[in-house]
């Protein structure tokens, strides 16, 4: 598969505000630590799995003059899926705060924008 094959679909109030104008994502999860205290040893620190996290890093082109208002969405809340494209079968989603948004513009070069999201609740 290459990155064509997967699509991000930012939506709010079940209508995808976005999909189609993004270039690029990164999804990550990862989960927390948790100390533990071992009835065999003590010389060596013993873990288990604590709660998990996932973020979103979504770049995309601004391809029109209303996209700078995109600063303006920081805070707001989406409704995120990740999937193939045409197969609503192998997909994750999940809701997510807009923590953090960017565009850049470089004279000669496309102006491009970045989306940063921090999951609230489970990726399922």
């Amino acid at each position: 598969m290459t990155g064509r094959d997967i699509i991000v679909v930012l939506s709010q109030n079940n209508v995808a505000v976005a999909s189609t104008k993004v270039r690029s994502q990164d999804i990550k999860t990862n989960c927390d630590t948790i100390e533990r205290a071992s009835a065999t040893q003590q010389q060596w620190e013993e873990h288990i799995a604590g709660r998990k996290r996932w973020t979103l890093s979504v770049s995309y082109l601004i391809l029109t003059a209303p996209q700078i208002k995109d600063l303006l969405n920081v805070g707001q809340t989406f409704d995120i899926t990740v999937q193939k494209v045409n197969d609503s079968t192998n997909k994750v989603s999940g809701t997510a705060i807009l923590t953090e948004v960017s565009n850049s513009a470089s004279i000669g070069n496309l102006a491009k924008g970045n989306y940063s999201f921090l999951g609230t609740g489970p990726l399922v």
